[in-house]
């Protein structure tokens, strides 16, 4: 008896050990390369992203501002709330905390009356403290991905910012759409008359919906197609800026064409495909994506009237990347020709190019998952009934320089170590030889769960191990 308490108090020891030593790293470390449920892949993007976003990091996009950590602009150096929002959804996704951390710091500094960022600042000031929806919208899905990525210590916050971005939601005879966000008297501007459909994100409202069991999220994104499909063109699927709910014209003068609010609906809208294998989602993409690779991947401008008449002049990552999204819905053809594009672009300093086109490339290269999806790229423990009925003749050996020796495993075999609560620490293929060597030097001492996967991805072997 006493030796079965002092076991389960070992356990119950090191699952909390493992909690604290690894709350600073993720869950899913980058990169996890998801080949998501639906859709089609283009080849070779993330060397590309690997580029962009070590250029990303080191060309200033990112600034220090009084303990927190800041993005910058092309107007003044000033810091837009759209950005930071993206900021924070790639750095959650990047497993970067210190960076999400920072981020998320500067955030907070500048929340106003009504409970949201203000949308133009500086390190030392306010400039406009009036909302933009899609950035506070962005921001509470980035604390969900924190959520999943280092655990419960974000889970109020990611709840306290879904509850208040709830508040631009707009009914509109039952319809519901997003207001433009808020003046900085805390009145709503924007919604029946008034609503850019960039602003929609299904899939992430859908994880809204998951994690709160609020189904007015689940509604807001089933309604995004009612305001997508009123605005779109039915022939080339361009979507303007701006629109009032019926898709026509957006009250205040609002830009009605396809520009650089537009530029970034395409990657909205791809990912309640990838994720969720919603129709509407793949119907909507595969026109314009269509439209695009008729206009040719290579041709592609930074402004059209929605009939597909150019306006504009350059060739940018905003909207190459935002088609390439699309053409994931399409086929696998299309998908490798606009990737192929994306894949030669050099990293773009302009900061709204630096930050989407890193947010594009997440998703391209299977790297924009939500929860559901981990276990496509994680293999999760089997049971040990399994793991007997599948177990092969290996022999693991623990080296006192920090190495494990597999003696039996055959190559092309992966070895997985995960912590108690399921990260993956170590990640390895077997290569040719009778005996295999894996450098654990880089771990801390304690238990770590060590999975073995043939080349037809059946368990071969399961145990505990302890690393000292």
């Amino acid at each position: 008896m006493m030796k079965k308490q002092r076991l389960i108090l070992f356990v119950l020891i090191a699952l909390l050990w493992a909690g604290e030593s690894f709350s600073q790293n993720p869950k899913y470390p980058y990169p996890l390369n998801i080949k998501y449920r639906y859709g089609f892949l283009p080849a070779n993007i993330k060397p590309a992203l690997d580029r962009w976003y070590k250029n990303y990091k080191a060309n200033k996009l990112l600034l220090d501002c009084s303990g927190g950590l800041r993005t910058t602009s092309d107007v003044d150096g000033q810091t837009l709330v759209e950005s930071m929002g993206w900021a924070m959804i790639i750095a959650a996704y990047m497993g970067d905390k210190v960076s999400f951390d920072g981020l998320y710091r500067y955030y907070k500094s500048k929340i106003q009356g009504h409970g949201m960022m203000a949308w133009k600042t500086t390190c030392n000031g306010v400039v406009d403290g009036g909302s933009a929806s899609d950035g506070d919208l962005d921001v509470a899905f980035s604390l969900l991905v924190a959520t999943w990525q280092w655990g419960d210590s974000y889970k109020s916050e990611a709840n306290k910012a879904i509850s208040t971005v709830k508040k631009l939601i707009i009914d509109c005879g039952g319809t519901s759409v997003i207001a433009g966000g808020m003046y900085s008297n805390n009145n709503v501007y924007g919604g029946c008359q008034e609503t850019d459909i960039s602003y929609y994100s299904p899939a992430f409202f859908r994880c809204f919906a998951d994690f709160t069991g609020d189904n007015t999220w689940k509604k807001l994104a089933d309604d995004t197609y009612t305001v997508l499909n009123n605005g779109a063109n039915k022939s080339t699927g361009l979507v303007p800026d701006w629109q009032a709910l019926s898709g026509g014209p957006a009250a205040n003068g609002r830009k009605h064409t396809y520009s650089f609010d537009a530029s970034r609906v395409p990657w909205r809208i791809a990912l309640d495909y990838l994720w969720n294998g919603n129709e509407k989602a793949k119907t909507w993409c595969t026109t314009i994506s269509n439209w695009a690779n008729k206009t040719g991947p290579k041709n592609i401008k930074d402004g059209y009237n929605l009939d597909g008449s150019v306006f504009g002049t350059n060739h940018n990552m905003s909207f190459v990347g935002g088609f390439a999204v699309a053409a994931m819905c399409n086929n696998q053809t299309v998908a490798d020709a606009f990737g192929s594009e994306v894949s030669k672009m050099n990293f773009d300093k302009f900061w709204y190019h630096g930050f989407l086109g890193n947010c594009y490339m997440l998703a391209m290269s299977g790297n924009m998952w939500q929860i559901k999806d981990t276990g496509l790229a994680v293999k999760v423990a089997v049971n040990s009934r399994q793991s007997a009925l599948r177990s092969a003749p290996i022999a693991v050996a623990l080296h006192k320089n920090r190495q494990i020796e597999l003696s039996g495993a055959l190559e092309g075999c992966e070895v997985f170590l995960t912590t108690l609560q399921g990260r993956v620490a170590v990640k390895n293929v077997v290569t040719a030889g009778e005996k295999h060597l894996i450098d654990i030097s880089s771990l801390r001492s304690g238990c770590y769960m060590l999975s073995i996967y043939d080349i037809h991805d059946k368990i071969s072997l399961q145990q505990v191990i302890s690393i000292y």
